[in-house]
């Protein structure tokens, strides 16, 4: 039966049409992500996740690549970062493409992240992928070997953490600044640049490189740094939409461990320029197990600590560990 309608009969065309209309659905998602083939790997495996979440409700929401494009500074950059802004300068041009508007999710290797002191207080981080192999790697010119390596060797590497630990570790080695995306990192081995180069095994693995992977070192040889491993979908702390669809994909292990890191973090007043490690696991029992380190930037001096918490306390775990580093003389080597 036709429904009934009041009114003049030029309206009737009017209302059907409304009544015809699809309705709107979904939301489109820009995912803001740097240029670099590491990150647009990354990234691409996050909308993969969402994707396949958005097929399974039928929310009708997509997702698609933002790109931020830098003037290339950081990766020409061989000096010091602190010059830059630290490690965190790498993060920072998405986190305005987030404030601004102009993305809203952004990607990021929680490793790069700056603690959460330090994070714009319109932002969080709601979601972290399971968290991938931690160990740093080092890579070697094709047919060489690390423990090949004669004294006086280079080998290059952008991180003060594993410039101190394999300067205490290995001293017999000469390390310098290595700077520029992981396929330029390997190529500066390749062309002689450098003897050796050290990495996130992680990294390689992402963009088809861990065949060049000479060495890979346990953490009780060189201490992963804080988030290693892992990454992490940023979003603003207003959109409690995008919270909403992070949850669903966030790895509730993963966070909680890295909460436990980041709070140990905290506790040191650590930043980029700090030699500091530390890693967080879930035990067999469902517990949890937290190890330290700190170190003087020469590698002269290397503290280690550790604890054990229940599952629902990690930033008491991240405190009582950055506490045991302290009692130790922690604050006198992270001094700058």
């Amino acid at each position: 039966m036709a429904p009934h309608r009041t009114g003049p009969p030029e309206r009737w065309l009017e209302e059907s049409s409304v009544l015809q209309a699809p309705v709107a659905k979904g939301r489109t998602y820009r995912i803001a992500t740097r240029r670099s083939a590491m990150a647009l790997v990354q990234t691409r495996r996050i909308i993969a996740l969402l994707d396949a979440e958005a097929q399974r409700t039928g929310s009708g929401d997509t997702f698609v690549l933002h790109e931020v494009v830098s003037d290339g500074c950081f990766e020409r950059f061989q000096g010091n970062l602190r010059e830059l802004g630290g490690k965190g300068a790498f993060v920072k041009a998405l986190e305005c493409e987030l404030v601004a508007g102009n993305a809203d999710l952004a990607m990021h290797s929680l490793k790069d992240v700056p603690g959460d002191a330090e994070m714009l207080p319109e932002l969080c981080l709601p979601c972290m992928l399971p968290r991938e192999d931690l160990r740093d790697a080092v890579v070697t010119r094709v047919g060489e070997s690390f423990v090949g390596l004669k004294a006086g060797a280079t080998i290059g590497t952008n991180s003060v953490r594993r410039a101190a630990q394999l300067r205490a570790g290995f001293p017999h080695l000469n390390v310098v600044p290595l700077r520029g995306n992981a396929d330029t990192r390997v190529q500066r081995v390749d062309d002689g640049t450098v003897d050796a180069a050290m990495l996130a095994l992680a990294g390689l693995r992402r963009i088809g490189l861990e065949h060049r992977v000479s060495s890979v070192l346990e953490p009780d040889v060189l201490m992963p740094a804080v988030g290693q491993g892992v990454v992490t979908v940023q979003c603003r702390q207003n959109d409690a939409a995008a919270q909403a669809l992070l949850a669903k994909i966030n790895h509730a292990d993963t966070l909680t461990c890295v909460t436990a890191e980041r709070a140990m973090l905290a506790a040191l007043a650590g930043d980029c320029h700090s030699s500091i490690g530390g890693y967080c696991e879930v035990t067999k029992g469902g517990n949890l197990r937290l190890l330290g380190m700190v170190s003087s930037l020469d590698g002269q001096t290397v503290l280690h600590a550790r604890g054990k918490e229940t599952y629902g306390n990690p930033v008491a775990l991240g405190q009582a560990v950055a506490a045991d580093l302290l009692a130790q003389g922690a604050e006198q080597l992270l001094r700058p």
